[in-house]
């Protein structure tokens, strides 16, 4: 602060403002005080105080004279005199308004509080941490700085600015309602608040508010802060009726809510800190002037308002609506009484204005649509409403009751109520809407309609509708009561029913545009009519658009070939083509789902076709779309869509493949060398790779691979386990078998699996001779290539198995036949590697007599998967077992009447998939001498 002025800050925590006033003159009159003390001890003219200097090499507390240091007093001037010396002989001034150079605050001072709101704002706005102002009269700027209202003594002669007082309270008076008209016996509620000069309200501060005496009504209640024990030990004033016509009041310190007594919260009203009120009733007529004032303001334009009430008797009764033929005249008449309803409301006014003119018009004005009616002696107010010839509708008339101002109760001109009175003129009407298609194809048919409506209150009676129509038109249907003539068609409706609609429908085709009018009549001169126009289009553009592939990988490309034919007469210009992908399709070269082509070698002739592609990439799986429109000059449009099956790229899936080398003959005790590949046909690594060969009795195992772990007593079969095998690798396990026994056919199956769930087998037969007697003479044949050496088994010749049986010859009866299993087997080999999504599925099957006695009656069956079907089953050596019978979901083979002991008769099956999937095919098998039957299953993956 400077120049001994103050700057207002916003009340918080319930502080005045005048608080921090009387804490800063305390202050200034300590200072004032200082000043005096200094001035006695110094001689005349002296302007600063001189005292000891601090010596700067501290071997000394003060340095020696004549070193010292000066102190400027304060209050002192430039010159050096002491301005303040002159209060001594004036101290209440000084002391009240000292003299003193403060020095500037070393912060800034705070921003100015937000203006006061507008005096005309509702009530509830402002600041709400402190109450928003109440609206009331404008509060001028004159009053905003300057000394208080009254200046005492030596205050009045006063020539500096620092000797005056501190301005005083500048609060401005707020009020509301300013002007009110009520019923008389009611209760008005007035709200008043101080908005200070910081733009809030001011909380605690005492009102006062009084009645004039031509006032009608008394005051009823004024509002009470309720203060608590902190207030009141403030001093914080307590609000009181003193008079019906006086009362004091205060401003809230807290919020409250004045409520009816019930428990409608939309009827109360909430008080924002810094408002109060006060309620004013009247039993009688007349008018009440409330005035507010605030004492302790020192601005003397802004610290009062007043409130205009005026109370009035009365009652007042609308017209009810009223239903009448139409061109009838109707009365309306207005009730208004006064006293509770027993006395006529003599002199008083009610206005009549209809919303409608071009329906009516009040009788003796003229045409006009207002009239202004006295209230009679029977405290009716009676105005006639003429209708328009013609017309019929509903009315709508505005009534205002309106009390006249007097010079006896100074009160003026007064609206009491509003509201509408309703007439409704009744008569039939006929309402008519055609409708079709704006454009329609050349002899294609199309529909028209038309509704007809009756919106009046009174039936309509010998209403028809026709409709004309040009030669070419073909009327395809219509109406079932229509009569359809050579160039018309009439409705014969009849009466038609007050508020109802009917709906009129034609089915026709046209060569040529045409404009087709509906016209509707009826009795009493009733006619509506409604025409619509359509355009007949020859459309002479046609597209095409196929994918070169139906199924495509997401994020490989797929090409749509396009062509644009002109099916027309005639030359077709500008013709260009534009393509939009579906929200997955993306155009390959310009990376947009919209891309344009236009045909730049000339129009496009009669009967001639543009042809075109366009590249798409699917970023997404399933069925994905292009939409192809073709454009041409005169409005020519053609469109076609196209769409592909797209699939998400397989996944890495595990593929293991295996291949079988073995000579296909050899000769009783002969040596064979079974080689078995294991590859690594996918693309992730196999893991624990298990592969088996298995053989038929005929053969004996004398060496295999040990490279890998390895089982040998299982009987006919040999397991190796791989640990790993990476992609593209390929591993060899060997077999040396020992031929001991003739067989037309013997079998070897090679199979692996991997943890992965990589899966194959393959299989082969050999035909063993038998052996050549060491003394029988030697047949010449025909020559041999040079013996070569023979195969070395990879990691040389296998360790002992734990069977001590594994590796030796099985002994064989003195009839020379081999020894039978005694069992039924029945083998199962998926033929193709990771077969896709419709393609053929091929198996090979075998089941074997592996007994010594006939069986017969041997049935093999098998339950088709979900989403499998059965191609074809083939035996070629015997083609009457080819056959396959159905039964529910289970496939039945042809009945195999009789088998030999150790005969194996050989199918080859083939299945197909409609999608992709996992599945098992289990086989069974019973015979005459195997009744409980043998199954295998064969797992399957069919990739999409």
């Amino acid at each position: 602060m400077t120049d001994g002025s103050m700057k207002t800050q916003p009340i918080m925590n319930d502080q005045s403002p005048r608080n921090g006033l009387h804490a800063i003159a305390g202050r200034l009159r300590f200072l004032s005080l200082a000043c005096v003390l200094f001035s006695a001890l110094l001689s005349s003219g002296c302007a600063n105080l001189r005292l000891p200097a601090i010596n700067p090499t501290g071997e000394t507390l003060f340095a020696p004279l004549p070193t010292t240091t000066s102190l400027a007093l304060p209050g002192c001037l430039d010159d050096g005199s002491c301005g303040c010396l002159g209060c001594i002989k004036n101290l209440g001034t000084c002391l009240k308004s000292p003299c003193l150079g403060i020095p500037n605050s070393a912060f800034p001072e705070p921003e100015d509080p937000p203006k006061c709101v507008d005096p005309n704002a509702t009530i509830g706005s402002g600041v709400a941490d402190t109450g928003p102002c109440v609206p009331g009269p404008g509060c001028s700027g004159d009053c905003l700085t300057g000394p208080p209202a009254v200046l005492y003594g030596t205050e009045i002669t006063a020539q500096k600015a620092c000797q005056l007082p501190p301005r005083g309270d500048r609060g401005c008076i707020l009020l509301t309602p300013q002007k009110i008209v009520a019923p008389v016996g009611g209760e008005v509620m007035l709200l008043s608040g101080i908005c200070g000069t910081d733009g809030y309200l001011l909380t605690a501060e005492p009102l006062e508010w009084m009645m004039t005496q031509d006032s009608v009504g008394h005051i009823i209640e004024v509002g009470d802060d309720d203060p608590g024990l902190v207030h009141r030990l403030t001093n914080v004033p307590v609000a009181k009726k003193e008079t019906p016509g006086f009362a004091r009041g205060v401003t809230s310190t807290k919020e409250m809510v004045i409520t009816r007594g019930n428990n409608n919260a939309a009827d109360d009203i909430k008080l924002e800190k810094g408002q109060t009120y006060i309620t004013v009733s009247s039993p009688s007529e007349g008018t009440s002037h409330v005035t507010v004032l605030a004492p302790e303001s020192d601005c003397w334009d802004q610290r009062k308002a007043t409130a205009t009430i005026y109370w009035v008797d009365a009652r007042w009764q609308f017209p009810s609506p009223q239903r009448v033929q139409a061109g009838t005249v109707v009365d309306l008449v207005t009730r208004v009484t006064r006293a509770q309803g027993s006395l006529p409301a003599r002199g008083w006014k009610v206005r009549y204005e209809i919303m409608n003119p071009e329906l009516a018009t009040f009788a003796g004005t003229g045409g006009s649509s207002v009239v202004e009616v006295n209230v009679d002696d029977s405290g009716d107010a009676l105005a006639t409403l003429e209708p328009v010839p013609g017309t019929s509708g509903n009315a709508i008339v505005d009534v205002r009751v309106i009390r006249p101002g007097g010079t006896s109760d100074n009160m003026p001109d007064l609206t009491l109520g509003r509201g509408q009175a309703y007439v409704t003129w009744s008569s039939p009407q006929l309402d008519l809407r055609a409708g079709g298609p704006e454009v329609a194809s050349y002899q294609i048919p199309f529909d028209i309609f038309a509704n007809l409506r009756n919106p009046g209150d009174q039936d309509a009676t010998g209403v028809k509708v026709e409709l004309g129509f040009p030669a070419g038109v073909r009327i395809i249907t219509t109406d079932a009561f229509a009569k359809v003539f050579t160039n018309t068609i009439v409705w014969d409706i009849g009466t038609m029913p007050a508020q109802q609609q009917l709906d009129l429908a034609v089915n026709l085709t046209s060569p040529s545009a045409l404009n087709l009018t509906f016209r509707a009549s009826g009795e009493s001169g009733l006619i509506a009519e409604d025409t619509v126009r359509v355009d007949i289009f020859r459309p002479a553009l046609a597209v095409r658009v196929s994918p070169q592939t139906d199924r495509v990988t997401a994020g490989d490309p797929v090409t749509f070939d396009l062509e644009v034919e002109n099916t027309g007469d005639r030359p077709l210009q500008e013709v260009e083509l534009e393509v939009t992908g579906d929200n997955a399709m993306i155009h390959r070269e310009k990376n947009s789902r919209e891309v344009g082509n236009k045909k730049t070698d000339g129009p496009l002739e009669p009967g001639e076709i543009w042809q075109t592609n366009v590249t798409f990439v699917p970023t997404d799986s399933g069925q994905r779309c292009i939409d192809v429109v073709a454009l041409a000059a005169g409005g020519q449009r053609a469109q076609a869509q196209s769409c592909v099956i797209a699939i998400n790229p397989a996944p890495p899936t595990p593929a293991i493949t295996a291949n079988l080398q073995v000579r296909d003959r050899m000769a009783v005790g002969d040596l064979i060398l079974a080689t078995g590949r294991v590859t690594n046909s996918g693309e992730v690594t196999l893991t624990n790779v298990r592969a088996t060969m298995a053989y038929d009795v005929q053969l004996i195992p004398r060496q295999a691979t040990t490279d890998y772990p390895y089982v040998i007593d299982t009987p006919y079969v040999i397991a190796w386990t791989v640990p790993e095998i990476a992609p593209g690798q390929t591993v060899i396990l060997e077999t040396e078998f020992e031929a001991q026994t003739t067989a037309q056919s013997s079998r070897i199956v090679f199979a692996t699996s991997s943890n992965e769930g990589a899966t194959n087998n393959v299989s082969d037969s050999i035909q063993i001779f038998p052996g050549t007697p060491s003394n029988a003479p030697l047949t010449p044949g025909p020559a041999l290539p040079p013996v070569s050496p023979s195969p070395n088994i990879p990691g040389g010749p296998g360790t002992a198995p734990a069977n001590p049986n594994a590796g030796r010859s099985t002994p064989i009866p003195g009839n020379n036949t081999p020894a039978r299993a005694g069992v039924l087997r029945l083998q199962v080999l998926q033929r193709d590697i990771s077969p896709r999504v419709g393609d053929p599925i091929r198996y090979a099957v075998a089941i074997t007599n592996d007994t010594d006695l006939l069986d017969s009656q041997v049935q093999i069956h098998f339950d088709i998967p979900p989403g499998v079907i059965v191609e074809n089953l083939v035996q070629t050596k015997s083609p009457e077992l080819s056959g396959l019978d159905r039964s529910g979901n289970t496939m039945y083979f042809t009945e195999i009447k009789t088998m030999k002991p150790g005969e194996t008769i050989d199918y080859e099956l083939v299945l197909r998939s409609n999608q992709a999937q996992d599945f098992n095919l289990i086989l069974e098998a019973e015979s005459r001498n195997v009744p409980q039957g043998i199954a295998i299953r064969e797992p399957t993956t069919v990739s999409p």
